[in-house]
């Protein structure tokens, strides 16, 4: 398969609507914690993953923890008075803090070309953000709940949703007939392109924006697992973030995003 797992738990709909992200969440929030149990009791935590599965030292798992809190703390924030968080609780925003927190739990990594490094969920965070809403209350029953309906469906056009991966390799691109294609997407507006960043938007009213911190490959080779645990800790090779939502607020947050301070993360994780 071209794209990787990672890329496909955050696919999301042309024309920026969300898909199915909120109750994705959900379900990480379950299928991390029987993980982790398992984990917890398992004489060996890889037994069920992949060959170039192993466990993560002690000063690797708090490296990457400071740098999940890192990343947390350059996402744009939607304004408080007009958006709440959606109440998806840390095992779903952002697994790996979560998994840190349990005791017992035994994080694991699996194993590229660059190193080990943690596997979807735990190298990604996930946020979702719901509008306040503004109804008022009409006097008969047949009208409140009419208003509701027509609320709630409002509310669904204004949900946001930022979600981001760290990887420990470059950002995959396609070649089609001998040409990279940088971009998948034919109605891609908003463009910035260089051999460290990519940048594109997608959708009218409601739109997808993604941006792209780090070196693209064209050679699949690169970012798939080994066939045996690495030694030593990959570091972070690239950063994908992808925010989506109505238009203009999209716009907004876009203004909020510190490149500079995002691109500085890339690099060795372990110290």
């Amino acid at each position: 398969m071209k794209r990787d797992m990672q890329k496909n738990a955050f696919d999301i709909r042309k024309g920026g609507k969300l898909k199915e992200g909120l109750f994705s969440a959900v379900l990480f929030t379950m299928l991390i914690g029987s993980m982790v149990s398992i984990s917890a009791f398992a004489q060996n935590p890889c037994s069920e993953r992949g060959p170039d599965c192993r466990v993560l030292t002690p000063a690797e798992v708090k490296a990457f923890k400071e740098l999940v809190l890192a990343v947390n703390v350059l996402l744009p924030v939607p304004e408080a008075a007009r958006y709440v968080p959606n109440g998806a609780i840390e095992a779903s925003t952002m697994p790996f803090v979560a998994e840190t927190k349990i005791s017992g739990a035994v994080p694991t990594g699996g194993s590229w070309q660059t190193g080990c490094f943690p596997v979807y969920p735990n190298n990604s965070l996930l946020f979702g953000y719901d509008a306040k809403t503004t109804q008022g209350k009409p006097a008969d029953k047949d009208k409140n709940h009419l208003a509701a309906v027509q609320a709630s469906m409002a509310n669904l056009d204004n949900k946001i949703e930022i979600s981001v991966e760290l990887k420990p390799h470059a950002y995959l691109v396609d070649v089609e007939d001998g040409k990279v294609i940088d971009i998948p997407d034919q109605d891609a507006y908003n463009i910035e392109k260089s051999v460290q960043f990519l940048t594109w938007q997608t959708g009218d009213e409601n739109v997808v924006l993604h941006m792209i911190f780090g070196p693209r490959t064209t050679k699949e080779a690169e970012t798939i697992n080994t066939d045996k645990p690495a030694s030593k800790f990959a570091p972070l090779v690239s950063i994908d973030l992808i925010i989506s939502g109505p238009k203009d607020e999209v716009a907004t947050l876009k203004k909020m995003i510190n490149r500079n301070a995002l691109a500085a993360l890339l690099g060795p994780v372990v110290k």
